[in-house]
């Protein structure tokens, strides 16, 4: 009964410490091919599509973003999966949004039950309760709803590695022993909940249900887990959009963003191709195509 117990301490520090770990590597990386995609949200003429490349000698003007916009639109995808919505040619974004929203109240739902136990605000705990059974039935759905669609539909399956079928079979295990639980012990399921944390908290394990201690432990799995899966995601998201599809300030010489291209290019090349002569940097390899001298 101890192990899951002192799990959780070592799932929160895994969790916080490659989290953030990972969050460098990718703030580290090379400067990406930028895509400029137009219109871009923070741009002040967004609204019918136009940017401040429109406007007579717009390279020694001042430039504005309204970043307010940015965060909105950025919060439109998270929080409500828009592109998975106007993409949505397998039918696949109402599970894909209850998965979403599930695990989001789970974090919520743990929060919450540990600042009720450790601030004493047994005030919310009508609230808390409701969160964690939405968070588990609409996990389940959402979780269960994407196993079912990537298994029936013969051309998604295609584009489903084993690896997917385990991220949403380990997430159904998780919401779906949850939700056990509470049918089977019914309102005992809080009281195990709060109980099993109390426990967490203090390093003295409680005894509650086998169902209780399965969910509980399962999800200091996915803590572990999730940071080095694909699950990790949100953090690419936030690089891709942000650095990839929406930073348009221009290259000029001199610039930090010249001083970042010139360095790569003085990047070595370990790999060779017909086109590519292997041990040169990449500016020689531009030169060596532009003059067709390539053997």
């Amino acid at each position: 009964m101890g192990i899951p117990v002192y799990l959780a301490w070592l799932s929160v520090v895994v969790f916080i410490v490659m989290v953030i770990y990972r969050f460098s590597k990718f703030n580290s990386m090379p400067l990406h091919l930028r895509w400029e995609i137009y219109p871009l949200p923070l741009e002040p003429k967004h609204h019918y599509g136009g940017s401040y490349m429109e406007e007579l000698d717009y390279v020694p003007k001042p430039r504005h973003h309204i970043r307010i916009n940015g965060i909105l639109d950025m919060a439109s995808e998270v929080f409500l999966l828009k592109k998975v919505r106007e993409y949505n040619i397998y039918g696949m974004w109402p599970f894909s949004f209850s998965m979403h929203w599930g695990i989001y109240l789970l974090f919520v739902w743990m929060i919450l039950m540990l600042a009720e136990g450790v601030l004493n605000l047994g005030v919310i705990a009508p609230v808390t309760n409701v969160c964690g059974i939405i968070a588990l039935i609409v996990g389940t759905f959402g979780s269960l709803g994407l196993l079912l669609k990537r298994i029936s539909n013969s051309e998604l399956a295609n584009y489903t590695v084993p690896v997917d079928y385990f991220n949403l079979l380990f997430m159904l295990s998780i919401f779906a022993t949850g939700l056990i639980s509470w049918i089977t012990t019914g309102q005992y399921f809080f009281d195990d909940a709060r109980a099993f944390l109390a426990g967490v908290v203090s390093l003295q394990p409680a005894a509650v249900s086998s169902w209780t201690v399965a969910h509980f432990t399962l999800f200091e799995l996915f803590l572990i887990y999730m940071p080095f899966s694909k699950m990790l995601h949100y953090i690419a998201k936030y690089f891709t959009i942000d650095k990839v599809f929406w930073d348009d300030i221009l290259n000029l010489k001199g610039s930090s963003i010249d001083k970042k291209i010139t360095s790569q290019l003085s990047g070595k090349l370990t790999w060779s191709a017909p086109h590519i002569v292997q041990g040169k940097n990449w500016a020689e390899q531009v030169g060596i195509i532009d003059g067709r001298d390539i053997k």
